[in-house]
């Protein structure tokens, strides 16, 4: 009977991929690999508990043979996945790599696979939360001309959101402060996006400008543009659910 090994890593990234690359020399020993990212794990009598330290080497080199020996297109859908919140979102791309560096580019395509599926199903999730809050994000103006917007996603898109607005206002200084997982993307004007960790921004918000005439514009534009005899609050929940409005200026 193969014996069973759970590494435990951190909830990012790197730290996903620094297991990836552990794990691969646990299964080419013969163990049955796990992989737990969080510190949320209560080890059992049927799996070694095995905690693992990021290591940026070994997480640089797995995510560049994903892209090498399979595709940029599979490289693209673990980062997503890896992005996403469920517990099993580590074991989801171990499976899915273990059959992707046999099958190379093609594995995309392989819809049949549960591994292969299992991981779209965790990028597709991660991608459609990232383009919903690239149109619910709302700014406020800062003293000294910065933009300051808030989001609390399901998922850790704010890599991705941010990339938007980088490209989108690359001349403004502005900040994106994921609340739920106390990160921020940083942009001075014209410069790289800086990411901060583990320091809140909700102190910022006493500078923020209280007479903002374009917010209260948006605020009546809101409410004098729907149609009073089409008003479908079902519908509008649908396409915007409640926990999506809370940092939205109109609905505030």
């Amino acid at each position: 009977m193969n014996k069973e090994i759970t590494l435990v890593c951190e909830e990012t990234f790197d730290g996903i991929m620094t297991a990836v690359y552990n794990g691969w020399v646990f299964m080419n020993k013969g163990w049955i690999v796990h992989i737990h990212p969080g510190r949320n794990y209560t080890p059992t009598f049927f799996s070694e508990f095995v905690p693992v330290e990021t290591d940026l080497d070994k997480a640089v080199r797995v995510a560049e043979s994903v892209r090498i020996k399979v595709s940029e297109k599979a490289y693209r859908m673990v980062y997503e996945a890896c992005m996403h919140y469920d517990e099993d979102r580590a074991d989801a791309v171990f499976n899915f790599l273990k059959l992707a560096y046999p099958a190379g580019a093609r594995v995309t395509k392989m819809l049949g696979n549960p591994a292969v599926m299992r991981l779209m199903e965790l990028s597709r999730k991660v991608s459609n939360e990232a383009h919903l809050f690239k149109e619910f994000l709302r700014f406020d103006e800062l003293k000294g001309n910065v933009l300051y917007g808030k989001i609390e996603p399901k998922c850790d898109v704010l890599p991705f959101v941010a990339q938007h607005f980088d490209e989108r206002f690359p001349e403004e200084d502005w900040i994106i402060y994921d609340a739920k997982r106390k990160k921020s993307a940083v942009h001075k004007h014209n410069m790289d996006t800086i990411f901060v960790e583990g320091r809140d921004m909700d102190h910022l918000t006493k500078d923020l400008q209280t007479n903002d005439e374009y917010r209260d514009l948006w605020q009546v534009f809101f409410k004098t543009i729907g149609i009073e005899a089409r008003y479908n609050p079902k519908c509008q929940q649908n396409h915007m659910p409640e926990w999506y409005r809370k940092n939205v200026t109109e609905f505030q």
